[in-house]
């Protein structure tokens, strides 16, 4: 708890007073540059929006450190137009980094914590070989950037449909790799197409005669060049969007250097009873022209991890994905490219293979008894193989018709837009030998083409993920937490969630997943006597299947836009609760405790009775948020913040520097009186303005009539009416949401969700509506009178 009464008194209480009328969670939409070498410390950029009173800067893992400089503030102009776009204004950050050279390297989550809460997480990687920034002017090639030697990490911003050029010196016989990370910096764009920056690299002669260009890397839309020196000299190298955009957030980083690069490794994976499981890499600058190594996967949990090889100088090659299984493992034999050719394999069973030239196929024969339900599952994209899989189950004779399978997508791989693993499930009516081919549906093939086919009973099960990763509640209050169920093999029972780590007097509310359901909303409850802070909450999921209680941890996720339409979830190690002081006031609904669901009769007007407490603590320290804010918070040591903070914060404790409430130097008492003028003033105006409270989430065709509940009074009724006919005999989650809305913000409080079902009128059976409804929308034009 010592960490968590750290933030508190070092952010709320002694900056922000209150901030549990949050308008926008802090939001990092880039940071420049989005890396950094062990051993340094570096200034970075961060553009985003409401980081109003950042104080601190999150790193995941050891050895990371950082302090906020300075927080710049959008313009009035900037404002008013985000205002018109019912948006929050982009700002910019400066942070400071130190990297302690014994800092494991890789990518790290970076966060920071402001006044509305804790951002959300920004990858920031930790490198091991020196860095470099671009320096304009170098957008064409006769201008640029003369680079140090080699190797080294270049890092770079594509502004302004800009092209960045980069000279560099090699001697003749080096194999130099050329490593771009622009969409493994950030996955996503929300508003642009194809939603990620797609980076694209030329190398030049001295001469600027074009030698090679790439935009990618098999399916990775990261571009990587290989190139063998051909002679000593110096050569270019240009960056650009291969759309011609420009724009803040095209944030790069490129390796340039004679670099041991993997391009692919055999098998992908392995069982983990195995202690000295063998892999084999293919790649540049390794020893021969494969290397090999052994992994123990003893006691490592089933699922993938991330592997690399460490040459005898220390120098490691890059990251690549290895999954680790519970089923029996077995290498695929050639020649096994037809059926009467066959490899036989006893199920259950895991098959590494490659598909290892154009137009090859492999073919496996297995037993099968009728009823056996076998799920045959290829994983090959998902582990970073270019094959794009296709299988096929025969013989034709015994199941009537060949079963080919291609494309499924996988809800749990969140980073992938190409979902080209398939999976089928089946169930087989007579007993025999039945075979299943894999191929590439293009007909390609390589060495790289590697793969693993999973041929085993089906077994259901879940995972559940739960966002947004970085939840913010006020104390005595309630937070919208969401579910998404990813189902398998046909489970399709309701699926429970809990939480740990947190103090008593937490709860869920609606923690439920219903019966057929892949998404829910519930809310999460923090009582009033919470104490502010960030918490580390765990929550865990279970479910009953086939007479058994499965328990499955539960991964915080971020949900992230691409292109204005599609959205993806992505799982993130670590998940936050941060606990604000309370709001001015809170909503309670006027139900008895164990009321059940509201019941709403379809067509019908339903009343929802509601109560607003006030805070008139919380009310007069909301008045702090309403003072001018500085153009710029300047940069300043946590304890110049603390005295400062307690010199701009008049009348506010402060527990970190023991300063005393106060006018401050030369503040007189005409200055003090005018002071607590302005502050009964902004708290008479407060108390003057009505909250209006509403039912939302309801689903479509749900109409809600809000509750407009005046200054004087505590009680107010929402009424609601259920228009959607498909949603008879559904059920649902209402958010009952209260708001305030002062000059410039808006103060929002939630109460517990409402969990509701919509019966028919009266008179029609339980499906009439719906039915009708469907019937009407499969009755030919003809037919309709």
């Amino acid at each position: 708890m010592a960490h968590v009464f750290r933030i508190l008194f070092g952010i709320w209480t002694l900056a922000f007073g209150i901030c549990g009328h949050s308008v926008a969670a802090p939001y990092i939409e880039y940071l420049y540059p989005a890396g950094a070498q062990q051993g340094r410390t570096v200034e970075i950029t961060l553009g985003g929006r409401s980081f109003d009173g950042a104080r601190e800067v999150w790193v995941s893992g050891e050895g990371v450190t950082g302090e906020v400089l300075e927080v710049n503030l959008p313009t009035d102009e900037q404002i008013r137009e985000a205002q018109k776009r019912d948006e929050v204004a982009n700002q910019t950050a400066r942070v400071r980094l130190t990297i302690a050279s014994d800092a494991g390297a890789g990518v790290r989550d970076l966060r920071v914590m402001a006044r509305e809460g804790l951002s959300n997480r920004f990858r920031f990687e930790i490198g091991n070989l020196p860095e470099v920034s671009e320096t304009e002017p170098n957008s064409i090639f006769a201008d640029a950037q003369k680079l140090p030697a080699l190797p080294l990490t270049v890092n770079g911003q594509v502004k302004n449909a800009d092209r960045d050029f980069f000279r560099f010196s090699a001697r003749a016989g080096q194999q130099l790799v050329i490593e771009v990370k622009a969409r493994a910096i950030k996955p996503y764009l929300a508003d642009a197409v194809p939603g990620w920056f797609q980076a694209r690299i030329a190398l030049y002669d001295s001469a600027g005669g074009l030698i090679a260009e790439v935009d990618d890397f098999r399916f990775d839309p990261d571009p990587v060049m290989f190139f063998k020196v051909p002679a000593d000299g110096d050569y270019a190298v240009e960056i650009w969007d291969a759309l011609s955009r420009g724009r803040d957030d095209l944030v790069y980083r490129m390796k340039i250097g004679e670099l041991p690069y993997v391009t692919d490794i055999f098998p992908l994976g392995g069982n983990r009873a195995n202690t000295q499981q063998r892999v084999v890499a293919r790649g540049i600058n390794l020893p021969g022209n494969k290397a090999a190594w052994r992994i123990d996967l003893a006691n490592r949990q089933p699922g993938i991890m991330q592997t690399g090889f460490k040459l005898k100088d220390g120098t490691e090659t890059n990251q690549l994905s290895f999954e680790i299984g519970d089923l029996p493992e077995i290498t695929e034999a050639e020649p096994n490219h037809a059926p009467r050719q066959t490899q036989r394999v006893t199920t259950p069973v895991v098959i590494n293979g490659r598909i290892d030239k154009p137009g090859d196929a492999d073919v496996f024969t297995f037993t099968a008894k009728a009823g056996d339900k076998l799920v045959f599952d290829v994983m090959a994209r998902r582990l970073g193989s270019p094959l794009d899989a296709k299988i096929t189950l025969g013989p034709q004779r015994m199941l009537g018709k060949s079963i080919v399978i291609d494309d499924v997508k996988d809800e749990r791989f969140g980073l992938i837009t190409h979902h080209a693993d398939p999976r089928l499930a089946h169930t087989f009516e007579k007993d025999g030998d039945y075979h299943v081919t894999i191929e590439d549906t293009q007909g390609k093939g390589g060495p790289e083409y590697a793969y693993r086919l999973g041929i085993a009973p089906q077994q259901p099960d879940f995972e559940l993920r739960v966002m947004p990763d970085n939840l913010s509640v006020p104390a005595g209050a309630n937070v919208v937490v969401q579910l998404k169920a990813i189902r398998r093999d046909g489970y399709s029972g309701p699926i429970r969630l809990h939480t740990e780590g947190l103090p008593p007097g937490f709860e869920l509310a609606g923690a439920e997943v219903g019966a057929g359901k892949n998404q829910t909303i519930l809310t999460l409850a923090a009582p009033p006597d919470a104490p502010p802070g960030v918490y580390k909450p765990r929550f865990r999921a279970e479910a009953e299947i086939d007479g058994k209680t499965v328990k499955h941890d539960v991964n915080a996720a971020e949900e992230l836009m691409q292109a204005f339409f599609y959205y993806h979830t992505v799982p993130v190690d670590q998940g936050y609760l941060v606990v604000t002081p309370a709001n001015p006031f809170r909503v309670e609904l006027m139900r008895p405790a164990g009321a059940g669901p509201l019941e709403l009769v379809f067509g019908e007007e339903t009343e929802i009775p509601v109560r607003i407490i006030r805070n008139p603590r919380a009310l007069a320290a909301l008045q702090q948020l309403q003072q001018p804010q500085q153009a710029r918070q300047p940069r300043q040591s946590a304890q110049a913040a603390a005295k400062s903070s307690g010199k701009q914060n008049q009348g506010q404790g402060n527990a970190k520097s023991g300063a005393k409430s106060g006018g401050g130097k030369g503040g007189g008492k005409k200055q003090q009186a005018k002071a607590q003028q302005n502050k009964q003033a902004q708290q008479a105006a407060l108390a003057k303005l009505p909250i209006r409270v509403t039912a939302t989430r309801g689903g479509k065709g749900m109409i809600a009539d809000a509750a407009v509940i005046a200054p004087d009074a505590t009680e107010g009724v929402i009424k609601v009416r259920c228009t959607n006919a498909a949603m008879v005999g559904q059920e649902g989650v209402f958010i009952i949401e209260g708001t305030m809305r002062p000059k410039g913000t808006k103060i929002s409080s939630l109460a517990p969700a409402l969990p509701f079902k919509v019966l028919p009128a009266e008179g029609d059976d339980p499906v009439t509506p719906a039915r009708d409804l469907a019937e009407k929308k499969k009755t030919p034009k003809s037919q309709k009178k």
